[in-house]
């Protein structure tokens, strides 16, 4: 199977080189990931000299926002059969094969989409907790439903089959066009598979990213819930069923987030940033 791993970045973020190796490392236990760079005009020739086992793409001009660039690397990524995408500053974690192998095991070609857990760290690396995710795929439309996210784009991967189906990302958005891509599969009866609940991604909270602008993300993610038409009505007894299966599946996940952080919700431990 070939997976391709796509990286928006303006070169600058100073995680970008623990990102590329973590992509590096996973490719020498996978030898079919090809992972492309999009990046500014400005920067493909720095990046490249640092980066020569990477592709490095040019973003569209107008720097038009990271889904219009995730967009362009996947046009770019040639005869993919799966891919991912990963933000500059986090990494794929050793378990990332295990949603990889889901993939190839149930035939690339069908629509699908294998995700397992992931891991929240600082901006130094420390371990800060980990992001709740549905052990249940069948309950995933049930829990958009009630505003609990399933799943989240890191570690996610996604079949080519997906993509000609659904199409790419909405790139009106500027804070919620992996959810926006995720639950529009959702909803449109893609088959989702939960790999493992082992962490396969991580994702780095830190100071003056996009995610702590929540009022934004808000209100964005509720333009989306309409669009998609997630908060449909449902049955009683689906939703409850839902709710407590993921509540349960995640106590462990809850228990560490209040040792380490109190009694905040995910929300604003994004906020927060740690």
């Amino acid at each position: 199977m070939k997976l391709l791993v796509v990286t928006p970045t303006l070169g600058d973020s100073p995680w970008l080189a623990e990102t590329v190796a973590s992509v590096a490392t996973r490719a020498t236990e996978a030898p079919t990931i090809t992972h492309v760079l999009v990046a500014p005009a400005a920067k493909l020739a720095e990046l490249a000299a640092r980066f020569p086992k990477v592709v490095v793409v040019a973003e569209p001009t107008g720097n038009q926002g990271m889904y219009v660039a995730i967009n362009a690397g996947l046009a770019a990524g040639g005869d993919w059969e799966a891919f991912t995408y990963l933000n500059d500053d986090d990494v794929l974690l050793p378990d990332f094969t295990s949603a990889a192998r889901t993939i190839r095991e149930a035939g690339a070609g069908r629509p699908l989409v294998a995700y397992g857990g992931v891991r929240l760290i600082g901006a130094q690396g420390k371990r800060l907790g980990a992001i709740p995710i549905s052990s249940a795929p069948e309950l995933n439309r049930a829990l958009y439903a009630q505003r609990l996210e399933p799943v989240f784009q890191h570690g996610t991967v996604v079949t080519r089959a997906v993509f000609d189906a659904i199409g790419g990302f909405d790139a009106t958005l500027r804070f919620c066009g992996d959810s926006e891509f995720l639950a529009r599969a959702c909803a449109r009866g893609i088959p989702f598979v939960c790999a493992t609940r082992r962490e396969v991604a991580a994702f780095r909270l830190r100071a003056g990213q996009a995610t702590k602008n929540r009022p934004a993300m808000i209100a964005e993610r509720a333009r989306v819930d309409a669009k998609l038409r997630l908060l449909a009505p449902r049955p009683a007894a689906e939703l409850r069923r839902a709710r407590w299966r993921f509540r349960l599946a995640n106590l462990a996940i809850y228990a560490e987030r209040v040792a380490r952080h109190g009694f905040v919700t995910f929300d604003e431990l994004l906020e927060r940033g740690g």
